[in-house]
């Protein structure tokens, strides 16, 4: 069974872990040095949301971080992808936290379809992401 818990700065070198595996596997668009650059700047980010560990028994399997009502990120490990946990992620988010928008890649086509099928809807479009980096993302919400 899959089981929100949250994380604490004693799982960070996991969750990074994981963040690293996901965005290997679905963030090719990345260049090697901006991947570097945020990797190294997680422990930052994990500080500034509500972050939790997804847990499949003792089996971390993915990582969420929330502020109020946006999803900040959600990444799975990739031996987990396609197993239904990202949508039982979702759905928990959605009525538990109350998730109403999220930001994506717009490169990460898989991640913006899978958005789509949880309900969320493009609202407007940004030429580069978060910290100005030339990745142009979009921003969803639930409607």
């Amino acid at each position: 069974m899959l089981t929100p818990y949250p994380a604490t700065t004693a799982d960070y070198a996991a969750l990074t872990a994981i963040w690293q595996r996901s965005v290997l596997a679905t963030h090719d668009f990345l260049q090697a040095t901006d991947r570097l650059a945020i990797q190294r700047a997680l422990p930052q980010y994990f500080a500034q949301v509500t972050l939790l560990k997804w847990q499949v028994g003792p089996t971390i399997v993915g990582l969420s971080g929330t502020d109020d009502t946006e999803l900040v990120m959600l990444f799975l490990d990739p031996a987990y992808l396609r197993h239904g946990y990202g949508h039982q992620i979702i759905q928990w988010l959605i009525e538990t936290v109350g998730v109403q928008t999220v930001t994506v890649n717009a490169q990460n086509t898989g991640a913006l379809a899978f958005y789509q099928r949880q309900g969320f809807q493009i609202v407007s479009r940004a030429a580069t992401d978060g910290d100005g980096r030339p990745y142009p993302v979009i921003n969803l919400a639930l409607h």
